[in-house]
């Protein structure tokens, strides 16, 4: 099954690490990461929510994924990469034989990209999926 998990949940939650796949960026997956424009938006829309909401909050952090229409934008990113989706592929493949965790920074009350990176398997690769974390609204 493919899963996800924050950097900060892989020691609480004992995920061996060689069934952890880090997907955050710079860290050996960046087609599996959001571009550096996309990053910059978002970084640059939740340090302006942060003045309302405060600085590291959910609040600020989850409107500003929605603001800059993120899940849009990346799956648009990751279908149009056919290396990124082969990785994918192979991650899904993989993960029907054992659990697999997409891993990257947020914890589960901030949106992330592993979660549209686990749905994008589910429905391209039929992969079965377990999501934790919260979808904004």
């Amino acid at each position: 099954m493919l899963k996800e998990a924050g950097l900060s949940e892989i020691v609480k939650r004992g995920i061996p690490k060689d069934r952890c796949v880090f997907v955050a960026r710079k860290r050996g997956n960046d087609e599996l990461a959001p571009s550096d424009e996309l990053f910059q938006d978002f970084d640059k829309r939740k340090k302006a929510f942060e003045f309302e909401y405060g600085k590291g909050s959910i609040e600020a952090h989850n409107r500003a994924f929605l603001d800059c229409h993120y899940e849009s934008r990346f799956r648009n990113q990751i279908l149009s990469n056919l290396k990124a989706m082969k990785k994918l592929e192979n991650i899904s493949k993989r993960a029907q034989n054992e659990d697999v965790f997409l891993i990257c920074y947020e914890g589960p009350k901030k949106a992330c990209h592993r979660r549209i990176l686990i749905r994008v398997a589910q429905e391209r690769f039929g992969t079965k999926v377990s999501i934790e974390g919260v979808a904004p609204n």
